[in-house]
């Protein structure tokens, strides 16, 4: 019989953990930064040229995704990459080289993509996990693909799950409705097993869907900053071996059954790169400018900062999330984006002086929140994100909608919060856990939710069985060390509040104690009320919108209402508001959005009946 890395882990506990010794991630020399790799040398690829599919008309369109070589900086050799090619590029056909083009929909305007698998050998065959569910030998040279249209309001057919994979030569053509508020959402592969290699590669992009009536994002005729004064930056940290292919870490078990382990369990890249250039500047002009913030790493989190020659952290304006607009613009000084959360914001240079340059910096640690800050203590900081400089002609001055005492607000609609009491016939209350599954030093093996292995057969007793159009709280128990962006797909959700809670006390509880086996404990978990310690503490003002991913702090409840449909009814009368229109039922996946993790194994299925 075949040994995986699973069924060593499940058989732990009965041989005991000698088996289970250290993993020591590991990289290459090579991947130092080279000091000729200047930052703010590069052009910040802007929306033209990233390449544009115009689905404002809806029909039909067609991207490819290929194997292609790509220049992240003039001083590194071309790296091989993934692409979706399609659209234009600054008028001509698309042929990008990372990434793809920005798909731009209308609200309630179908819209179909159909996207052909022509890849060929994986950019990073050498370290794909042959032991993680789903994955394949064929994947090293006709690599599965799965693309998922993250934040939408899709079917399950055209979801992109990751068990609905097509394989090279094969097509799949995704019929988006287009039925949810104006937002920034985006696209990404989702093939199980390998979608933290095929994204790394290149596989994702952004989708931006415009309000019904056009020229804003909700239909109040309040304007916001257009092109060329509205910019999509898709965030990533990377790392390159010296001949310029990417670096990406293996694990070393050695004196096991696995002596290369290649599964890491966060990647943690040296170079920043926006819209696949590293360290770009962007040149600006004086006045506003509206920033489409994909946050597209693997596993880092930003604390992002405008900061300017000084030194000083520069106020800015945080007008959506995930989901749409929220109702008010939230003036900040620093921004906590998780992996797969977005954010809209606005920064006004209008004031700077010509030649100033601005520089969009990072302190967040890594892992997130507890990791290292220094490299000498084996942290991985990326302190530089990208530069603007400001040049001398006026750009977009309008005054910002909801910031003038008497003026327009920046919703028509104000979103109106859940409470639990709005539920017809009581609210449904979920309990999830997230446990990482460690080695008997300490080390991780994987990351799982409810301790519990992902299973996507319709028969598996731990699905979570959900009524269409109704609305449930769910109860997120993070028991691990390490913050964790929690996404579920279909819907857009409402953050009710987080709470402490004794983590070691209520692990011990419910699992007793590392190494931990898969599988162990019970679905739901123990309830967690006897652990609680404080009273909850409400979300934050920029969390306060739609939501399809939501962070999960160590030792803390986050607690999220979730709405299963577009027409839910309401305690007292009418229906809840949603940010979306359509009800499907179907299968669904929600999982942790460090992509590390959702392929080994943090994920599970939701049925909705």
């Amino acid at each position: 019989m075949e040994i995986t890395r699973r069924s060593l882990l499940g058989a732990s506990a009965a041989v005991g953990a000698g088996l289970l010794l250290p993993l020591r991630m590991t990289t290459s020399a090579n991947a130092v930064v080279p000091a000729r790799v200047l930052p703010f040398t590069e052009q910040l690829p802007t929306l033209a040229d990233l390449g544009v599919i115009n689905a404002i008309g809806g029909g039909t369109a067609t991207i490819d995704m290929v194997n292609a070589t790509h220049k992240f900086h003039s001083a590194l050799a071309a790296t091989p990459t993934f692409a979706y090619q399609g659209g234009t590029v600054n008028g001509s056909p698309g042929l990008q080289s990372y990434l793809g083009p920005v798909i731009v929909a209308r609200q309630g305007v179908p819209f179909a993509l159909k996207v052909n698998n022509g890849l060929s050998t994986h950019p990073l065959s050498s370290v794909i996990d042959y032991t993680l569910g789903g994955v394949v030998p064929a994947d090293a040279n006709t690599p599965r693909a799965s693309t998922h249209l993250h934040g939408g309001n899709t079917s399950p057919t055209n979801d992109g799950d990751p068990t609905d994979t097509f394989v090279t030569g094969g097509s799949k053509t995704y019929q988006y409705a287009n039925s949810q508020e104006a937002a920034g959402l985006w696209y990404h592969d989702h093939a199980l097993g390998i979608t933290r290699l095929n994204v790394f590669a290149g596989l994702a992009s952004g989708y931006l869907m415009r309000s019904a009536v056009g020229g804003d994002d909700d239909g109040s005729g309040n304007k916001l900053p257009g092109s060329p004064w509205e910019v999509p930056l898709i965030i990533q940290d990377r790392m390159f071996n010296a001949d310029g292919t990417f670096n990406y870490p293996l694990n070393v078990n050695p004196g096991t059954a696995f002596p290369v382990m290649t599964w890491a369990p966060e990647f943690f890249g040296d170079v920043s790169t926006v819209n696949g250039k590293a360290w770009p500047n962007l040149n600006v002009d004086r006045g506003k400018y509206r920033f489409r913030v994909y946050n597209g790493s693997n596993a880092r989190f930003y604390n992002f900062k405008f900061v300017d020659p000084a030194g000083t952290a520069i106020t800015f304006f945080q007008i959506g999330s995930d989901g749409g607009l929220l109702n008010a613009p939230v003036k900040m000084n620093k921004l906590l984006l998780a992996p797969g959360e977005r954010a809209d914001l606005v920064f006004d240079f209008a004031a700077l002086a010509p030649g100033t340059k601005v520089v969009l910096t990072n302190d967040a640690r890594a892992p997130f929140p507890g990791g290292p800050r220094s490299v000498r203590r084996g942290g991985m900081p990326l302190p530089q994100v990208m530069q603007f400089t400001v040049g001398s002609a006026v750009g977009w001055t309008a005054s910002l909608p909801g910031t003038v005492k008497n003026g327009p607000a920046l919703r028509a609609i104000p979103i109106t919060r859940y409470t639990p009491a709005q539920a017809v016939n009581g609210l449904a209350t979920r309990e999830m856990s997230l446990v990482e599954n460690l080695n008997a030093l300490g080390s991780p093996l994987m990351v799982l939710l409810n301790n519990r292995n992902f299973d996507p057969s319709a028969a598996n007793p731990d699905n979570h069985h959900v009524a269409t159009n109704t609305l449930e709280q769910w109860d997120i128990i993070n028991t691990t060390v390490d913050a964790h962006p929690i996404h579920l797909h279909f819907t857009q959700f409402q953050i009710l509040n987080r709470q402490k809670f004794d983590s070691a006390g209520y692990f011990a509880a419910a699992y007793g104690i590392q190494p931990l086996a898969a599988g162990s404990g019970t679905v739901p978990p123990p309830p967690v009320a006897p652990f609680l310690k404080g009273n909850p503490k409400a979300p934050d003002a920029n969390e306060l919108g739609w939501k399809d991913t939501a962070v999960a702090m160590p030792g803390e409840v986050t607690r999220i209402l979730v709405p299963f449909g577009a027409n839910i009814s309401k305690a007292g009368g009418g229906f809840l508001q949603t940010a979306f229109q359509n009800s499907y039922t179907g299968d669904y996946v929600w999982h942790c959005h460090i992509l590390e993790h959702e392929d080994n194994d943090m994920m599970q299925r939701y049925v909705i009946q």
